[in-house]
């Protein structure tokens, strides 16, 4: 009788930590720089995932392999980067230069104004409203000075982007290494 209680017992144990280890439900049309699961292995390039419905990504995720070109958009701190059909540009907002580590949120359509802005278009896509947000965790310029020269040769960006007012959101990562 002990040997079937115990057996019952782990077997019920089991069960609970398995249910544990179950990753949690992603919520749709949540701006979150939680980077997703299909771009954490990402080396270098572009990963896109886009919601369901999403207007830039049509519903899919996009993974591009390639090296990013990106330069600084004189006289501001605003990144713009170049990937395939994809353009995404990055600004800390007037007067604010990127740091390790730093997150923006609250992010408008760039170019508005003097706050945090940022736009990403694809081919023939683009949006008139944007609301979203973006972290760099490393951001290194090729020439001696750090920030505001060009070309820009180290970065890796988390971003977020609802587009046009749409309740579903492009989530995303982009990253040059050397």
């Amino acid at each position: 009788m002990k040997k079937i209680c115990i057996i019952i017992l782990l077997i019920l144990l089991a069960g609970c930590g398995s249910t544990q280890n179950e990753p949690a439900t992603k919520e749709l049309g949540v701006l979150s720089l939680d980077t997703p699961t299909e771009c954490k292995a990402l080396r270098e390039g572009l990963c896109i995932v886009s919601e369901p419905g999403e207007y830039l990504g049509d519903g899919q995720t996009i993974i591009i392999n390639e090296k990013p070109e990106a330069q600084y958009l004189e006289p501001s701190t605003a990144v713009e980067i170049k990937i395939g059909e994809w353009t995404l540009i990055f600004d800390p907002g007037e007067g604010k230069p990127f740091s390790v580590g730093m997150t923006f949120p609250n992010a408008q359509l760039y170019p508005q104004g003097k706050g945090v802005g940022m736009s990403i278009e694809t081919a023939d896509k683009k949006c008139d409203v944007v609301e979203g947000a973006f972290s760099d965790d490393i951001l290194q310029s090729a020439e001696e000075g750090g920030l505001g020269k060009n070309p820009i040769e180290v970065f890796d960006i988390r971003f977020t982007m609802r587009c046009n007012d749409q309740p579903v959101v492009l989530h995303g990562r982009v990253k040059l290494t050397w």
